[in-house]
């Protein structure tokens, strides 16, 4: 059988209404290449499976767990699932180009022939789409500007530090080239930057577009989640680093709320979008940004190697 152009990994993260309406955006796309549409699923959400019967033509890959694995204690754990997720979904995946979206990202209906067109035209090695968001609520926007802010169209393609894996799509041989990054866990700084020094040219583009709509959330599960994600992202950077700069980037850590904050306003006054909007949630964002910043402080003291004894 003929491998297809495209594979598109759906992650889980919100669940069965939200992984219908991602499947039926897949559904409707305009022109699209051949493709293929994984969605990873464990038996921490079983009614994912089910969906088999509704979706013929979309692959159900299983992520096998223990009863403790399936039931992760925080965002913390929540989030190495989701990692593990995606890293089933690539295994399985076929097609020329891999891409990734989460169950709450709907898709334009150009994204896939936008993606395609995009990879076989240039050199790259990978292209992150463009995200806006489709929920509303004052915290909602709070946590897309913390988030995915930087994904806002207009976007500038020179050289990103970040591509996001709620909207990524990779040529094969890049992504190959880093395997033993992703086989296990698939964490998007750790495979981006990697590529990177291999000398694969990453790129942003507006064309391929798509909408977060995430579900309601309080903002104590907010502050969870900040927290333990901010974790995450320091323990990913902290393995490339010593253990002075881990030290060094724990205790600036502190001065993160409000330098992240002023990067936010700045990168919006640039773009001149959202900006009464990005107003009416920096209270919100306040309160996030300090969370995220006390899981990086956390994150780098992890990060510190033990040192050999004398």
């Amino acid at each position: 059988m003929t491998a297809p152009e495209l594979s598109v990994v759906v992650t889980v993260v919100e669940g069965l209404a939200a992984v219908r309406k991602c499947l039926d955006a897949l559904a409707a796309q305009v022109n699209p290449p051949t493709m293929e549409i994984l969605v990873p699923w464990d038996r921490s959400v079983p009614e994912i499976g089910e969906l088999a019967g509704d979706y013929p033509e979309v692959q159900f890959p299983v992520l096998v767990l223990d009863e403790e694995e399936a039931r992760p204690r925080n965002a913390f754990e929540q989030h190495a699932l989701f990692d593990r997720r995606r890293s089933v979904g690539l295994r399985a995946a076929q097609g020329s180009y891999l891409s990734m979206l989460e169950d709450r990202g709907r898709p334009d209906h150009h994204w896939a022939r936008a993606m395609v067109d995009l990879l076989n035209s240039t050199g790259l090695g990978a292209v992150g789409g463009a995200i806006e968001n489709g929920a509303p609520g004052a915290l909602r926007w709070a946590v897309f500007f913390c988030d995915f802010g930087r994904y806002q169209p207009p976007l500038d393609d020179s050289q990103p530090e970040y591509l996001s894996d709620i909207n990524i799509c990779y040529r094969r041989e890049a992504l190959e080239s880093a395997a033993e990054l992703w086989s296990e866990r698939y964490q998007e700084a750790a495979v981006n930057w990697d590529l990177r020094r291999r000398g694969f040219k990453l790129a942003l583009s507006d064309r391929p577009l798509v909408r977060q709509e995430r579900q309601r959330i309080t903002l104590t599960e907010l502050l969870e989640e900040r927290l333990h994600w901010g974790r995450v992202f320091a323990q990913t950077r902290g393995q490339e680093m010593s253990t002075l700069r881990c030290l060094i980037w724990a205790a600036g850590s502190t001065l993160l709320p409000v330098i992240l904050f002023f990067r936010h306003f700045r990168r919006q006054l640039r773009k001149q979008r959202n900006i009464s909007v990005f107003l009416s949630a920096s209270p919100a964002m306040l309160i996030l940004l300090m969370s995220w910043s006390l899981g990086e402080m956390i994150g780098y003291c992890q990060s510190i190697k033990p040192q050999p004894r004398a």
